[in-house]
């Protein structure tokens, strides 16, 4: 047996140990003030990579729902300037996400990837992952988000009908009590609700929703809404579970007068075996995609043939490979090989044995418990698509 050189030996072991070795960017955040909830305080980031640091000014804040009770806090980040992080695409506004209930940092990553595989015309944030410094100390490992806003989603803003809403809920009868801006009841993010108030068309919606005949929602339908994004939108939420993702945790958007309304996703904690709040759920708890009067009308009315569609395009991504075990494992693989060095760092600064987790998994067993769900589901959802 011919041995090969021991210096070609050496050389491929230190390129193979260089690419899988290779750090993470990081974020170096120096602000003077405390950050806070409500308004930004300005920064300096430096952003640096294995090749180079750049320096780029901004205003940072604390975000956050639910999350806000978490110690470690994700951050909003407004740059002076256009800036394009790593291949992530040049904008001014990001997201610095804790992850912190997701022990894997993959969840929302892996969901937004998948969705925008389904279809090109599918919207979801392109992230990177990063360690982050506030003024030297570090923080932990984060997850560096696109913003969903008009130009990340690409609105014609020369026309008048283009429109952004963060969770409006058009899904719910009653009239929500807790909104916290009465003035925007939808959360319209684009145009700015008072240079161009979109609440009589956003309305007028919720009200086809509710109340058009049969009849005149099977005809209508798809002047509202794009179906093909209807469909795909609600294949990641079944293949996923996100249960906390039908009523809200989404994106309406409008591109111009000529396009319908379509859905770009938002927030996937609540997913791949875990609820939003990390409890364990293989399939103890299912989704109820019918909770929305949308996915509700749209099945349950022959004439659309909605079911029909949904089930056909199901096995479509599975025959493209695209729902399947050997694609959620290539993009959990392409994960851990970037963050496996750095995931005890972050544990080190944020315990796996917090009072905020059900158990006290590592992220290994994450993972296991990801691979498990999602064999599970695939045999679950393929027995329904077959038997409708």
């Amino acid at each position: 047996m011919k041995i090969a050189h021991p210096f070609l030996v050496a050389l491929v072991l230190i390129v193979l140990f260089s690419c899988g070795d290779k750090p993470i960017p990081t974020l170096n955040i120096k602000e003077g003030g405390a950050i806070g909830w409500n308004d930004k305080e300005n920064c300096i980031v430096h952003y640096s990579t294995s090749e180079h640091t750049d320096e780029l000014i901004g205003k940072i804040k604390f975000r956050g729902g639910m999350s806000s009770r978490y110690d470690k806090h994700s951050f909003s980040l407004e740059l002076e300037e256009k800036y394009a992080f790593a291949d992530l695409p040049i904008d001014d506004d990001w997201v610095i996400n804790a992850n912190y209930i997701d022990k894997t940092f993959m969840r929302h990553k892996v969901s937004y990837d998948i969705f925008r595989e389904m279809n090109s015309k599918n919207v979801a944030s392109k992230s990177i992952y990063v360690n982050l410094s506030l003024n030297n100390k570090y923080e932990g490992l984060y997850v560096l988000m696109e913003k969903i806003n008009a130009g990340m989603i690409g609105l014609n803003k020369n026309d008048t009908m283009a429109m952004l809403f963060k969770d409006p809920p058009v899904f719910r009868k009653e009239k929500l009590s807790y909104v916290e801006d009465s003035l925007n009841y939808y959360e319209q993010k684009y145009p700015k609700i008072n240079t161009s108030d979109k609440t009589a068309y956003i309305t007028e919606f919720k009200n086809f929703l509710f109340y058009s005949s049969d009849e005149n929602f099977s005809k209508e339908i798809g002047n509202w809404v794009d179906i093909s994004n209807v469909i795909d939108w609600q294949i990641i939420l079944l293949f996923s579970n996100n249960g906390d993702g039908i009523m809200k945790n989404f994106y309406l958007y409008k591109l111009d007068k000529n396009t319908p309304f379509r859905f770009a996703i938002w927030d996937y904690d609540h997913s791949f075996g875990r609820d939003g709040d990390n409890e364990l759920n293989l399939m103890e708890r299912e989704l109820d995609c019918n909770r929305s009067v949308l996915f509700e009308r749209l099945s349950k009315i022959p004439t659309i043939g909605y079911l029909d569609k949904l089930k056909n395009r199901w096995f479509e991504l599975r025959e493209q490979n695209i729902i399947s075990l050997e694609n959620f494992e290539k993009h959990i693989n392409e994960n851990d090989k970037i963050i496996e060095n750095e995931i005890q760092k972050n544990v080190q600064k944020w315990p796996n044995n917090s009072k905020w987790y059900y158990d006290d998994n590592g992220y290994k067993k994450e993972l296991d418990l990801m691979r498990r769900f999602v064999k599970l589901r695939l045999s679950q959802l393929d027995d329904y698509f077959n038997s409708l």
